[in-house]
């Protein structure tokens, strides 16, 4: 595994972290940890839904028209 090294930070910012880490009964270092999967996480996410292209409709029909279809095909 990677290892990071966070200097200068702020000593509000450690201690809004320090609370965070407190809060989730987790260390300072596992609060990093969780934070920084979350952010690459979400990232990734947003990269996907970016790639998603929505379907073309028939002329002149809804979403609404299609669900309505797909469901009387039943």
């Amino acid at each position: 595994m990677a290892t990071a090294t966070a200097r200068n930070v702020d000593d509000k910012d450690y201690a809004a972290l320090a609370a965070m880490a407190a809060a989730n009964g987790r260390s300072i270092s596992e609060e990093l940890r969780a934070l920084i999967a979350e952010a690459a996480r979400r990232r990734r996410l947003d990269e996907l839904i970016a790639q998603i292209k929505p379907l073309p409709l028939p002329e002149g029909m809804t979403t609404l028209d299609l669900l309505r279809e797909e469901r009387d095909s039943w």
